[in-house]
């Protein structure tokens, strides 16, 4: 396995460093802010989320996910050290070379702004120093504004589509996307 990203890192805008248990309180209010999460993935997030991803940690569906791969952060302001967004990532899934971002998430009232570009050109920069050759992402067919984001930062190369083959209100599909580095 290769090496796992730096536990703390500062841009010119944000820290981003490992979460804990003293941020629950924030990173869930982030959860429930995100209004249009059910409509985009079909659920809310689940009343223990955060703590499962600091406990558990939200591991990829292969047989040998390991918790020592993953990592939870919190996104803070350096203006104010203000928790302004989470993401997670898997290092070594679907391959070894690639880095796995399940969730990146931005406080709504402050979305546009560019802090999740600065969020994955930190992702980007430590990965290629790793040895990494990728980054993988899911996305939902219905969050238009996620794809945007994703191919906007790169992630261009679509892997696969999974889900419901039919289009309904009730029926969700992902997108499976890669960015190279």
């Amino acid at each position: 396995m290769k090496s796992i990203i730096s536990e703390h890192f500062e841009t010119n805008r944000i820290i981003i460093r490992n979460a804990t248990s003293e941020d629950i309180g924030e990173l869930r209010s982030i959860c429930e802010n995100w209004v249009d999460k059910k409509d985009i993935e079909g659920d809310l997030f689940d009343n223990n989320y955060i703590e499962n991803c600091l406990s558990s940690g939200d591991l990829p569906p292969i047989s040998c996910a390991n918790k020592d791969y993953y990592r939870f952060k919190s996104i803070c302001s350096k203006e104010n050290s203000k928790i302004i967004g989470f993401f997670d990532i898997y290092h070594g899934y679907p391959t070894a070379d690639t880095i796995w971002i399940s969730i990146l998430v931005i406080k709504s009232e402050i979305q546009h702004n560019g802090y999740g570009r600065e969020v994955i050109e930190f992702i980007s920069k430590e990965a290629k120093e790793k040895k990494y050759t990728s980054i993988g992402i899911g996305v939902h067919l219905k969050n238009w504004k996620g794809i945007r984001f994703w191919s906007i930062n790169g992630f261009d190369k679509i892997k696969r589509i999974s889900g419901d083959k039919n289009y309904s209100v009730n029926n969700f599909s992902i997108m499976f996307l890669e960015k190279s580095i």
